[in-house]
């Protein structure tokens, strides 16, 4: 007796083996796409988020520097002396600029403090770049201090002090003539571990107190 048709419709193994070597090939050409889609989107928010970083960093410094005043001051370790403006490649100050500046909000003078705030920026040795607000412009010890890390990964910060055209590396003010003005500008460099860099410039406010 002939096999019936029936009998004889079907696939082979061979042809089931071959269909299941396609597959798995489409399968791992499928995965491999999908983990680069998943790569490239995470590299996509990693620049959104890092972009809104240097935003914010580059807001503040802006902020501050603008709203700088020529109030003197003495920073809370008593070091340097009563000063104004300092920053830069000096010896006066652990940070990389200290200022005091005006212009923060009290509605109503809902506390009973000033527009002033000694300001700070340092960079760590873990390579943060921190912005420290005192809250009131002659800070001791136990002054409240506000503070935030703006940048990490930061490998170093260079300053340029403008005044009259002319640059400088660091900013020394006074409260004694010829020293007691700010500069007209600052220039600041800062190179990340990762080689990239971030070249701001803002002008200095000048306020009165």
């Amino acid at each position: 007796m002939r096999p019936s048709r029936h009998a004889q419709s079907g696939f082979t193994l061979t042809e089931t083996l071959v269909a299941l070597f396609i597959l798995a090939i489409l399968a791992v050409a499928g995965g491999n796409l999908l983990l680069r889609a998943t790569d490239a989107g995470k590299q996509v928010r990693d620049r959104e988020e890092m972009t809104r970083t240097l935003d914010v960093a580059q807001a503040y410094l802006r902020d501050d520097l603008e709203a700088a005043s020529l109030r003197a001051a003495e920073t809370a370790e008593g070091r340097g002396g009563v000063q104004l403006m300092t920053g830069g490649e000096t010896s006066r100050t652990n940070a990389l600029l200290t200022f005091v500046r005006n212009g923060w909000i009290n509605p109503e003078n809902a506390d009973a403090r000033s527009g002033l705030q000694a300001i700070s920026y340092t960079l760590s040795d873990d390579g943060e770049l921190i912005r420290e607000a005192s809250l009131r412009p002659d800070p001791t010890p136990s002054t409240p201090v506000a503070r935030r890390v703006l940048l990490t990964g930061v490998e170093a910060v260079d300053l340029v002090f403008w005044r009259g055209g002319e640059p400088s590396v660091y900013w020394e003010g006074t409260p004694e003539p010829p020293a007691n003005v700010l500069p007209d500008m600052i220039e600041m460099r800062i190179r990340f571990k990762n080689e990239e860099t971030l070249n701001i410039a803002s002008l200095v406010g000048g306020l009165p107190s």
